[in-house]
């Protein structure tokens, strides 16, 4: 049955409103009609009202949510365009008004009307309507009725096909459609377990994806670097650094324990010059060598600094040039 949403009028509204669950308001006819109107909240009356019937029962299905039922059991044949309720003192409570018949009869059978009524508040408590005993309401979360079963395609629907909250799902098709998604589910997770991942060149590991699984990387050490041999691990960071350096005329660079130290100085004429290098080394000094001479100098062909090697320190070393000229002399020299 169509839930059918009506529209309170003035007086009916009132009177709802006044009444309560000790004292509720009774609605006690229905009034069809065939001529289609405008809804005012100040209707009095039913436009077009061709008859009323008296509602036999009906009871609240929910807080917002009334079922009624009405019978005609006359000869009479009729299609009704809309309706209106009236409470048992004769006051038009609301109406439902289309543009084509929502409801319908022939002369050969009588008519049992059963409406679901959705009102726009929670005042299905404060209205009364006598008999209940041949109710037959929708079934709520709260209230026993009757429910319409959803089809196995409708179950089975991935679209929301008009979904409702009054329509419900047997245990026969639940399982159907559980079946359905646990075989599909099923089938994804074994095409997942024969997956693998496995490691290739420098990456080790794996295996299928029945568990966790860990890929590993095998990092080089000093010996690996040092030798040059393993072509399956990484040189990391860490195994080359910390790496240091001053880029300058006198400078230096550090890296994997070795140090590059190099600079400019001047070697006085005819006698010994100390030399500090620009970063000392933090275990010893293997070797230094200088160069340099002055431009157009007479003797300096046969002359230049030499490295006094016996003087050589972490920190430095002497030159002697036997150069008449000072000269202008460069350094290189190398250690850990």
């Amino acid at each position: 049955m169509a839930t059918l949403v009506l529209k309170l009028t003035d007086a009916g509204l009132a009177a709802v409103q006044a009444a309560s669950g000790s004292d509720p308001t009774t609605i006690a006819w229905l009034g069809l009609t065939a001529t289609p109107f405008d809804y005012a909240p100040t209707l009095t009356g039913l436009p077009g009202e061709f008859k009323r019937l008296a509602v036999s029962s009906g009871v609240a299905a929910a807080p917002n949510i009334t079922h009624m039922t009405a019978y005609d059991t006359s000869a009479d044949a009729w299609s009704a365009t809309g309706f209106g309720l009236f409470l048992d003192d004769g006051t038009l409570f609301a109406v439902h008004t289309s543009a084509s018949p929502v409801l319908s009869k022939v002369s050969l059978a009588f008519a049992l009307l059963a409406f679901d009524i959705a009102f726009e508040a929670d005042f299905a408590a404060n209205i009364e309507y006598g008999n209940a005993v041949f109710a037959y309401p929708p079934a709520t979360e709260t209230y026993r009725g009757v429910a319409r079963i959803a089809t196995q395609a409708r179950v089975n629907a991935a679209a929301d096909e008009g979904d409702d909250a009054v329509t419900i799902v047997s245990p026969k098709t639940l399982r159907a459609r559980l079946a359905a998604f646990t075989a599909a589910v099923s089938e994804s997770l074994s095409a997942l377990a024969a997956r693998k991942i496995e490691g290739d060149g420098l990456v080790t590991g794996g295996g299928d994806l029945s568990q966790d699984r860990k890929l590993k990387v095998t990092e080089a050490d000093a010996a690996d670097i040092t030798a040059g041999i393993a072509a399956d691990k990484v040189v990391t960071p860490r195994r080359l650094g910390p790496i240091s350096m001053s880029l300058a005329e006198n400078g230096f660079i550090r890296f994997f324990g070795f140090q590059i130290v190099w600079g400019r100085f001047t070697a006085s004429a005819n006698a010994s010059t100390a030399v500090v290098l620009a970063q000392p080394f933090q275990t010893a000094c293997f070797a230094a060598v200088v160069s340099g001479v002055t431009a157009g100098g007479a003797d300096s062909q046969d002359n230049p600094p030499a490295v006094i090697t016996s003087t050589i320190t972490k920190d430095g070393f002497s030159v002697f040039s036997a150069d008449d000229t000072a000269d202008g002399t460069c350094y290189i020299a190398v250690g850990t």
